[in-house]
């Protein structure tokens, strides 16, 4: 298995999402830019979706 290591010191701020698949580190503005449509929810993985959904329904249900 191989994965894209990008160097995102330059696009702070960021998430970290720790997903069944490893640890992701996504540009905050890349999930903004989903949450707004602008880019399709596809390109964050199916594990990245689930664990955010999963940490948003604790919040909600806390």
């Amino acid at each position: 298995m191989t994965a894209s290591i990008h160097h995102i010191t330059d696009q702070r701020p960021h998430l970290m999402v720790v997903a069944s698949d490893g640890a992701h580190v996504i540009p905050h503005a890349l999930v903004q830019s989903v949450i707004d449509g602008d880019k399709p929810s596809s390109i964050l993985t199916e594990p990245v979706v689930r664990r955010i959904i999963e940490e948003w329904l604790q919040q909600v249900t806390a």
